[in-house]
């Protein structure tokens, strides 16, 4: 078995900061900003939930309903063992570790996720975007029904 072939490093930086703003932008419920870390046809997968949300409208509205479901909660996401595996010269699949949190201001979070992802990313415009994001739970505290 051989390693998988690596980014050139430009493009493994510019992956990262795109882990690094989608989680921001998921944490800070900044829906325009969480919607475009996909593509225009980019697709969010929840496996255990049966989630599946395409296109950056959709996108923008699930976090929109995010943000109003949590009220004054709230929320930071921590990802561990980020893999990158250059596929094709404008195609990489990402995987790593997801642990999240969710607390109120001036408390200790408690835990409320945790799984991997498993994404397919692609260049769009010049930029590093995610076209699926699929999420793997493990455990969690997740209520579909408050965002229905």
């Amino acid at each position: 078995m051989t390693l998988p072939k690596t980014p050139n490093p430009a493009d493994y930086v510019e992956i990262m900061n795109l882990y690094a703003i989608y989680n921001l932008a998921s944490d800070e419920a900044d829906a325009e900003l969480y919607a475009q870390c996909f593509t225009a046809t980019g697709i969010l997968e929840i496996g255990k939930l049966a989630v599946r949300v395409e296109g950056r409208d959709n996108l923008k509205l699930w976090k929109e309903r995010d943000r109003a479901r949590r009220g004054t909660k709230y929320r930071r996401h921590w990802n561990s063992g980020v893999h990158l595996e250059q596929l094709q010269t404008d195609s990489v699949r990402g995987r790593c570790y997801l642990v999240a949190y969710n607390g109120v201001p001036n408390t200790l979070p408690s835990i409320v996720d945790c799984g991997t992802y498993d994404d397919l990313l692609v260049k769009e415009d010049g930029l590093w975007r995610f076209a699926r994001r699929h999420l793997a739970l493990e455990a969690t505290t997740f209520q579909l029904d408050a965002l229905q």
